[in-house]
């Protein structure tokens, strides 16, 4: 498996993205997994552009994002890393990787 690039989106790219991103990194390590995983903070304007495996953003910019990626994780709050493992969890066992 090649890595797995995810990026983690809000609206300007810089506060919530970030935070998310750290929490992202934090959910996947937990799984352990055989391949690794760059998690990458971006704004959505930016994210248009850049190739990736996975978006995580909130439902205000899930939209957009699916059209950008086929791939989107919908969070309600980036604080809650119980639900962060869940979709992530949920994410890596449809796509096969646990």
């Amino acid at each position: 498996m090649k890595d797995l690039k995810v990026l983690t989106v809000c609206g300007a790219g810089v506060g919530t993205s970030t935070l998310l991103r750290m929490n992202i990194n934090d959910a996947f390590k937990a799984f352990n997994l055989p391949f690794s995983v760059k998690v990458e903070n971006t704004s959505l304007s930016r994210a248009k552009g850049v190739a990736c495996d996975l978006m995580v953003t909130f439902e205000s910019f899930a939209g957009e994002a699916r059209k950008c990626c086929p791939d989107v994780i919908v969070i309600q709050n980036l604080m809650d890393k119980k639900e962060l493992k869940e979709k992530i969890g949920e994410y890596l066992t449809g796509k096969n990787l646990i």
